[in-house]
């Protein structure tokens, strides 16, 4: 073949080939097999394998809890076939026993997919917890090492505080206890995390509906007035839940003490020894109470009197009016009229009446004075300035001799301008001379 004949052959072949259509690359078809595994105190680790290659933008979608109020949306780079998300749970503290559901969400163009739902129960499996578990009635019991006996009789006292809070308060508990029993302190507060009270003994997380209790925390006696207090926090939450606020502390601590005897006869006599010095408002004790060793007592025994007085003043029926307002989204002086039939404020008066104790006022605030500023005056102290009211200085710092310090500046400035005009001048009259 001649090369004449065999050009337009190879200008076909090239022409064909600049027209075909490039093959299609791999690309996003959808989520294959996912997984989540976590290690207590340092991280929980989400993978998904993309068999057909990664979308255009990739999102791991986390809930955490039972009814979560938010979703948490983190950015996931794609590594190959697959990809994976870490939670730093050393910096990001969770507590032990959160439920977690999670799904990814790819976006392709236009299109946008999710996967289905997986879920995870954040365990803490710190090296030498080896957990058993043991479901009694409303209660799921948690327990490691030989702590089994007392982990089963918290079981056993779960159920008789829930039916006597469920009584009270008009409500059946929405679902399951679980209790975990650590054995030293390490372990319990390792499971609650960095903003626990030292002196903590026992401690609720009503939103996950979990109890942790520490044997080593009290005596029996105290460990079993502890497991029916924490307990009957959970029956209140969901007694008195709604999408608006939560009920005032003074109520919610009020109702667990009272329900550890079913009375409140302690609490009267640390309220009766505390009138002559001022009880606290309950309007103070609505978000949390003070510190202190007596402002925090204080507060527990208010709130248990005065649960005591509702009860026994209005009926075993006012506690359940107060949940049913709150459930149906009513401000703390509705839920208590609804309870009690008395305003909120004749409630309180009524209280500290009853101590004789007069009803604490709110303290009024210090007036603020207007700012002074005087400028060219010495102070006549030596050159320290002096403060003024409402911590405002009075009066410029002077150098010695009294003089102000601005003043000073100024004389300075206006000797070195002199000076040099006068140089200048000089300068000037040499250059003219011949």
């Amino acid at each position: 073949m001649s090369r004449l004949r065999a050009l337009p052959m190879l200008v076909g072949l090239l022409g064909a080939l600049l027209l075909a259509k490039p093959a299609p690359a791999a690309g996003f078809t959808g989520f294959g097999p996912m997984s989540v595994s976590e290690t207590y105190g340092t991280a929980i680790t989400f993978k998904v394998e993309l068999p057909g290659g990664a979308p255009d933008h990739l999102d791991l979608l986390i809930d955490f809890g039972i009814e979560p109020d938010a979703t948490f949306v983190a950015p996931v780079e794609v590594s190959g076939a697959e990809a994976t998300y870490v939670w730093d749970a050393s910096k990001q503290y969770l507590t032990p026993n959160t439920p977690i559901s999670y799904r990814w969400r790819a976006t392709n163009g236009a299109v946008v997919t999710e996967s289905s739902a997986g879920s995870l129960r954040y365990a803490d499996n710190r090296p030498g917890l080896d957990w058993h578990s043991a479901q009694m009635g409303d209660a799921t019991v948690h327990w490691y090492g030989s702590s089994e006996a007392r982990a089963r009789r918290f079981g056993d006292l779960t159920g008789g505080a829930v039916t006597r809070a469920e009584k009270l308060l008009g409500h059946a508990l929405d679902g399951p206890v679980d209790i975990f029993v650590y054995v030293t302190r390490d372990e319990f507060f390792g499971a609650l995390g960095p903003g626990a009270r030292e002196w903590t003994g026992a401690a609720t997380f009503p939103g996950i509906r979990t109890v942790f209790m520490w044997l080593g925390g009290g005596p029996s006696d105290y460990l079993d007035r502890a497991l029916v207090h924490e307990v009957t926090h959970v029956v209140f939450f969901d007694a008195t839940r709604n999408d608006f606020h939560a009920p005032p502390l003074w109520l919610n601590e009020g109702f667990a003490v009272w329900s550890e005897r079913q009375d409140a006869e302690a609490g009267a006599a640390t309220v009766r020894s505390e009138a002559r010095n001022g009880l606290l408002s309950f309007g103070a004790m609505t978000d949390a109470f003070p510190i202190g060793t007596r402002g925090s007592s204080l507060s527990y025994a208010e709130g248990a009197t005065m649960v005591d007085r509702i009860i026994r003043t209005y009926g075993s029926s006012a506690m359940s009016g107060i949940a049913a307002a709150y459930r149906n989204g009513a401000t703390d002086d509705e839920a208590i009229r609804a309870g009690t039939g008395v305003p909120a404020a004749q409630l309180y008066a009524d209280y500290f009446r009853s101590f004789g104790a007069a009803e604490p006022k709110p303290v009024a605030a210090a007036p603020i004075g207007p700012s002074i500023v005087r400028t060219g005056e010495s102070t006549g102290n030596g050159g320290q300035a002096t403060t003024g009211p409402n911590g405002a200085p009075a009066e410029p710092a002077a150098a010695p001799g009294g003089l102000p310090l601005m003043g000073v500046a100024i004389g300075l400035f206006a000797v070195i301008a002199i000076t040099a005009l006068a140089l200048y001048a000089m300068r000037r009259r040499r250059a003219r001379a011949p």
